[in-house]
């Protein structure tokens, strides 16, 4: 690795995305087995986030889901448009902003339960294990717990695992929420997943979370709407983005997609 490479790294998703950037073709170490055999890539107990739901755990996870819908339509006067641009059959992937904690459950309160049953979501680990109740939450709800500041190898594998198995994915891009509540540079990895399993995308834009959950706390009520935007192929997304790798330019050409469905 260069030496201005090297300049260029401060944290460990910039060594993950110069290492890529650096791997030659037919290599590239933790990264490719993260995306090509992700599942060698996770402990024992991370694999049985990927399993599937008992009979019993799934109708608590569907009950959980719809008393969520139930309260976001109702508390927030929940708006949802283009739903019916979501595929109808085969896999995808939803890159949602990120603004709020509220994030999550609003999504989720905007789709269907045919939808959710196949759907698995990325999650910041510090919240989906932070206590028992939150953890058997993550685990009704389908939830891969990631924490990409400290594992990213294993938060690629546990979204490349997803994938592989033809599952729906749900994938926060910024991978925080945004402080003040507009849209921030996407991270490199949806565009690493998208990259080697180009599955169709879909942008989402969520509008007045923000507002009414600027921190941790509920500041007011408020409408929320939640726009679906249509499924976009990543080969695509790659000739338009910009950037010297193909995920950055898959990146690239996502992040306006959906600051698009923002400005409208």
């Amino acid at each position: 690795m260069t030496e201005e490479a090297i300049g260029r790294i401060e944290t460990i998703r910039d060594l993950l995305a110069e290492v890529s950037a650096q791997a030659e073709p037919g290599q590239g170490g933790l990264q490719s087995l993260s995306l090509e055999r992700p599942e060698e890539g996770l402990t024992s107990v991370q694999k049985q986030w990927l399993e599937p739901l008992g009979p019993v755990r799934a109708a608590l996870g569907r009950g959980m889901f719809a008393t969520n819908r139930w309260l976001l339509r109702r508390l927030f006067r929940l708006q949802v448009t283009g739903l019916e641009r979501l595929p109808e059959h085969g896999q995808y992937l939803i890159a949602p902003n990120h603004v709020s904690y509220m994030d999550s459950a609003i999504v989720a309160a905007a789709l269907d339960r045919q939808r959710l049953s196949r759907t698995y979501w990325a999650a910041y680990s510090g919240i989906a294990l932070g206590n028992p109740l939150f953890r058997l939450g993550s685990r009704l709800a389908h939830v891969v717990p990631i924490d990409s500041a400290r594992a990213l190898f294993s938060s690629l594998a546990f979204g490349a695992a997803v994938l592989k198995r033809g599952n729906n994915l749900i994938w926060f891009p910024e991978g925080r929420r945004s402080p003040m509540g507009q849209l921030t540079q996407f991270k490199p990895g949806i565009g690493m997943l998208l990259n080697r399993y180009p599955v169709p995308v879909v942008p989402v834009h969520i509008q007045g979370a923000y507002e009414v959950m600027p921190g941790k706390f509920i500041k007011r009520l408020g409408q929320i709407t939640v726009t679906f935007g249509e499924p976009l192929d990543p080969r695509q997304l790659e000739q338009e983005g910009e950037g010297e790798q193909p995920h950055e330019r898959i990146v690239s050409g996502l992040r306006s997609h959906v600051a698009r469905l923002g400005r409208k």
